[in-house]
């Protein structure tokens, strides 16, 4: 993890106390049966984090999708995060991400066979995907750690190789969004974005997995000028670094949603070289006037030992 400032941090101590008790008290409330948690006949999988953003959730479910899709008829189901719509809406490639969210809409625009939905209410979510997609037999949850009025089958927690939640602080000192105890929830835990000659992690008794991050690269001659709106912008521009000749980057807030005065800036900036987003900012790009003209990159995720894993979640899920 990235070093602390002390003095800052004592600042900020008493705010994290607060957040402390306040979720410690919703979390027991839970463990003790005062608030519900609801669970399906039906195996449904969660992926989630203790951190706030830049874990790699929606790659990793990706990766499921394409691991398990020939097995499964799946479905997705998240938040929607950035989205202007409340409530239940299934998601078609069609369709904007300020109606979707831009992570679900990226799911379905790769995987059009495969139901994907957003509701901010899990359990009314699930409810209505098996009402109207009575075939569906294996439900994926993004970033539903925190939702705890629904009970996963299996919890996957995220933590990156780099910044393990282990040595991560609550908010606002570090970036945890609940006690690192929480991790007790998790039926294993995928460290991500894991560099060459990573180590194994001893901590915790539960299944460990590793992940690197993939790239697909598109061919581009000359400069670039690269761009996004991730947790961690400098990962992706030190990748574009090394693979192009990069004049310049410019870093958005996670989930930024873009407008067409941002891409006449970006295309000022890059003063004739080529503009180089993620295909999760392109999901948004793609809805402005000149959008054909950006390059994309897409990521996903490889785990170290993907028949290991894969077996392990084919048990669990096979076996509730």
């Amino acid at each position: 993890m990235q070093p602390i400032n002390i003095h800052y941090s004592i600042l900020l101590l008493p705010l994290a106390a607060i957040y402390w008790l306040i979720t410690s008290i919703r979390n027991w409330c839970y463990d003790v049966g005062f608030l519900k948690s609801t669970s399906f006949d039906i195996p449904l999988v969660s992926v989630g984090n203790l951190a706030v953003g830049g874990s790699g959730k929606t790659p990793m479910v990706e990766y499921l999708i394409r691991e398990l899709k020939s097995e499964y008829t799946i479905a997705t189901l998240s938040r929607g995060y950035g989205r202007k719509t409340k409530g239940f809406r299934w998601v078609e490639p069609h369709l904007s991400p300020t109606e979707t969210g831009d992570e679900p809409l990226q799911i379905k625009t790769k995987f059009n066979e495969i139901a994907v939905a957003v509701c901010e209410d899990r359990v009314a979510g699930v409810h209505r995907i098996l009402k109207e997609r009575p075939e569906t037999n294996l439900i994926l949850l993004d970033d539903a750690f925190q939702h705890r009025a629904i009970k996963p089958l299996v919890q996957i927690l995220l933590s990156t190789c780099e910044n393990p939640y282990f040595q991560d602080y609550l908010m606002p000192v570090g970036r945890l969004r609940e006690s690192r105890r929480g991790a007790k929830r998790a039926d294993a835990t995928i460290y991500t974005k894991c560099p060459s000659g990573y180590v194994s992690i001893n901590y915790g008794d539960e299944p460990k997995f590793y992940s690197t991050i993939q790239y697909s690269d598109t061919k581009i001659d000359g400069p670039i000028f690269g761009f996004s709106g991730l947790a961690k912008n400098d990962v992706f521009a030190k990748h574009l670094a090394s693979q192009y000749d990069l004049w310049g980057f410019k870093g958005y807030k996670d989930h930024y949603s873009y407008s067409q005065n941002d891409l006449e800036e970006l295309r000022g900036l890059a003063k004739g070289a080529t503009l180089v987003c993620t295909e999760k900012d392109w999901m948004k790009i793609k809805q402005l006037e000149g959008y054909e003209k950006i390059k994309h990159v897409s990521i996903t995720n490889k785990i170290e030992g993907v028949v290991n894993f894969i077996s392990w979640l084919k048990r669990k899920v096979e076996n509730k």
